[in-house]
């Protein structure tokens, strides 16, 4: 029988999260922002750049604080670590900061998908174009971060990142772009991974679609032959009527 103390608590937890969706989500745009400002603007201004860091620093905090708190909240705090193990090695190891990344576009695609008010198909094509989209761009900068610079790298500039990205989310792969770093081949490792089973997701969603739409045509084809069909048999009886009267009026 399930503890009866648990409940509150299980629900205490629940709205903390639900209140702090939007404002989470809020804290990861400004994250991606300023990672993203860091990474692309190379005369940025030293004080500026420290006012970024600091950013960057506070919004860390906040996610360990709002971490803490959901595990306080939890009753199974064991299940809860294992389900949110990002989280823990987000906070457990913040200069990684692709780590971070990955953390905030999470904490977006969640935003995005609590917002959205659609049937279920289309709110699911909503869900992975959003993480698509996030998942390339997110990786590209990071790649970026990683590559530039570094001896025998091959991408030397954003659009080069941005390229990789493309080609490899879409199992191209033509080869003239590849990370030479670490930190660029576990980039490269967390594209490769959640690319292909979006692209997948993707493909198998389309062709559930284009099937239930052929099958709604072949129902829609049966249904006007059953009309058809029945129409004819009317106008069959019709005729007989009237050739019946006829007979009786000459008669």
């Amino acid at each position: 029988m399930p503890d009866i103390d648990t409940a509150p608590v299980d629900t205490r937890r629940t709205a903390w999260e639900r209140v702090t969706a939007v404002p989470l989500a809020v804290l990861a745009v400004l994250f991606l922002g300023s990672y993203a400002w860091q990474v692309l603007d190379h005369g940025l201004h030293p004080a500026f750049e420290v006012w970024l860091r600091r950013l960057d620093v506070l919004i860390w905090v906040l996610f360990v604080a709002d971490y803490l708190v959901r595990l306080r909240l939890s009753t199974a705090r064991m299940r809860f670590v294992r389900r949110n193990w990002l989280d823990l090695v987000m906070i457990a190891i913040p200069p990684l900061r692709p780590l971070r990344l990955l953390r905030a576009a999470v904490l977006v695609v969640d935003a995005v998908d609590r917002q959205t008010r659609f049937q279920a198909r289309t709110r699911m094509s909503v869900f992975v174009g959003v993480t698509s989209v996030l998942l390339m761009l997110l990786c590209s900068l990071a790649m970026y971060d990683a590559e530039r610079g570094a001896p025998g790298s091959t991408i030397q500039n954003f659009g080069d990142a941005t390229w990789w990205s493309v080609v490899s989310v879409t199992t191209v792969g033509y080869g003239d772009f590849y990370p030479v770093t670490v930190e660029g081949r576990l980039v490269a490792l967390v594209l490769l991974t959640f690319g292909i089973a979006l692209i997948s997701f993707a493909i198998g969603t389309t062709t559930s679609w284009v099937v239930e739409k052929l099958k709604s045509l072949d129902a829609e084809a049966g249904r006007t032959d059953r009309e058809l069909g029945e129409l004819v048999a009317e106008i069959r009886s019709l005729r007989a009527e009237i050739g019946e009267l006829r007979v009786e009026r000459r008669g």
